[in-house]
């Protein structure tokens, strides 16, 4: 029987003592996409996808489109329609997957907390993207904010505002101080691509020396799959997304895990944990009028510290 879990999630599992409740959930984990959880993926307006370029940086992306941009015709196989995206068409999540084929996607829906991680090798011909679904498999909803989305009246084409360089800007400071979601895209070192949320009330995210991200780890589902990727790899991408103003922020880098940080500050913002990961960017793209949609922020999660 193959093993679910690769060498750097095992050795997470083990050193936190939760790989009993890993091997407990593992059946989730399946190559396919679940019968029941297809017409969820075909009814998001929105996903957050992983990708690498030629020098081996990580970028996680944020995608949206009309109504029926993804398409499940197999649970094996997955359809993004990019002649539907009212989201920045010149993403580089579309010329990385030129050149490397390994593709991690989140389908999460905010306004009710579900979501499914969907990874595999996806193929771009200029009109849509096929996702070969090598694992797939749904996550709790803790820790994320509810939002609803609002699709526009007419759908345009998008004319966003690029822009790219290194060290973090002032405002880019601000922006992450305040933010209260973040999505990460990371690989193991066989080179498999994986995406995750990673949420919060706002100033979750710490800045220090003005330059490198403290993020607290929270209790989770134990497979540890991000933290077991960092592992292998330190390599990771970042995603923030500014849902009042339509923009994002992509950062890629790399990450310093930390373990026992036990002060009772630390404890009381990792829910116990005791555990940060330290992520230190090295390139950042802004992009101004990402999209076109418009979301309303709820409330925040009842599991936030």
């Amino acid at each position: 029987m193959n093993e679910v879990f690769h060498a750097g999630e095992r050795a997470i599992q083990q050193q936190t003592g939760e790989a009993h409740l890993a091997d407990s959930l593992k059946g989730l984990i399946a190559p396919a996409i679940p019968r029941g959880a297809i017409r969820f993926v075909e009814q998001q307006s929105m996903a957050i996808v992983g990708s690498r370029n030629v020098a081996g940086e990580l970028w996680a992306s944020l995608l949206v489109g009309q109504p029926g941009f993804v398409r499940v015709p197999d649970p094996g196989l997955v359809v993004f329609d990019t002649r539907k995206l009212i989201s920045h068409p010149a993403d580089l999540f579309f010329s990385n997957i030129q050149d490397n084929p390994q593709v991690g996607s989140l389908f999460i829906e905010l306004a009710t907390r579900k979501r499914l991680r969907v990874n595999g090798a996806g193929h771009y011909d200029g009109t849509s993207i096929q996702l070969e679904v090598a694992q797939a498999y749904p996550n709790c909803p803790k820790y994320i904010q509810r939002r609803v989305i609002s699709m526009p009246e007419y759908f345009e084409a998008v004319k966003s505002i690029t822009k790219t360089g290194e060290g973090l800007t002032t405002a880019f400071i601000d922006w992450i101080q305040e933010a209260d979601t973040l999505f990460v895209s990371s690989a193991s070192a066989q080179g498999d691509l994986d995406v995750s949320h990673r949420g919060g009330n706002p100033g979750f995210v710490q800045v220090i020396d003005h330059q490198v991200l403290k993020i607290p780890d929270y209790p989770g589902n134990s497979l540890f799959n991000t933290f077991g990727n960092i592992v292998e790899n330190p390599a990771v991408g970042l995603l923030f997304v500014d849902f009042n103003q339509r923009q994002t922020l992509q950062l890629t880098g790399t990450v310093q895990l930390l373990f026992d940080q036990n002060s009772e500050t630390d404890l009381l913002r990792t829910k116990g944990t005791g555990r940060y990961w330290l992520f230190r960017p090295l390139h950042w793209i802004h992009t101004i009028d990402h999209h076109q949609v418009d979301w309303q922020l709820l409330d925040y999660s009842p599991y936030n510290p």
